[in-house]
């Protein structure tokens, strides 16, 4: 990808008004919108459900971007098929290769995603099955964390390995912790996707906030 891209939280936003924030988010230049699904098992709190996904699939043409933190994931997938990105976590199964075939088997591009504690060698073996590997950079499920400096490191250990694979096309993406404050080296530690929900929709909202971000980016729009 030639510029990093920004992935918009969706649970951060008025899910009363779902389709009023969708619109705006489009409008304001969003590149994606993020779903989290959390189970209550994998992470602690119960957010997002097919029903949820089924309406913001509906209501937005923008890219859609599904992380799964649920346990067994692979049993879960296919209640997705419509999304254009499945990112399964790598210590929620024993059966992760099979949950990314899955989600390749539904039409969407396959990502997996690494917890702050996870070694890169997991998705380093499973390179040419992805699409999307996502650094978590903060313990899934737990609001406030804050952000993981180490997971640059990972970052960059991460896009050595997968040009030394030929697999340089695997977009590596970052979520969890980040703000306004940090956007700028995040996206300069070479990352394709930013995720960020509640500092998009802070203060003076997405449409300033969105801008801001891209800016921080070195995007010129």
């Amino acid at each position: 990808m030639p510029e990093t891209l920004l992935s918009v939280g969706v649970l951060a936003a008025d899910l009363g008004r779902l389709a009023e924030e969708l619109a705006r988010l489009e409008e304001a230049g969003a590149d994606w919108i993020h779903l989290d699904v959390m189970d209550g098992v994998f992470a602690p709190q119960i957010l997002g459900d097919v029903a949820l996904f089924k309406a913001v699939r509906r209501l937005t043409s923008l890219p859609l971007d599904v992380h799964l933190m649920v346990q067994n994931p692979e049993r879960h997938v296919a209640a997705f098929e419509g999304a254009d990105w499945i990112t399964v976590h790598a210590e929620a199964g024993p059966h992760v290769h099979r949950a990314v075939a899955e989600a390749k088997r539904v039409g969407a591009r396959a990502g997996v995603a690494l917890n702050p504690g996870t070694h890169i060698s997991g998705v380093v073996a499973l390179a040419d099955e992805l699409d999307l590997v996502l650094f978590v950079a903060v313990d899934p499920g737990f609001p406030g964390a804050r952000f993981v400096r180490s997971s640059l490191r990972k970052v960059a250990m991460l896009r050595g390995k997968l040009e030394d694979l030929g697999a340089s096309g695997v977009c590596i993406g970052i979520d969890g912790g980040i703000t306004l404050d940090n956007a700028a080296e995040v996206a300069a530690a070479g990352v394709d996707v930013v995720v960020s929900g509640s500092a998009v929709f802070k203060g003076a909202g997405p449409e300033d906030n969105i801008a801001s971000f891209k800016a921080a980016f070195g995007r010129k729009e």
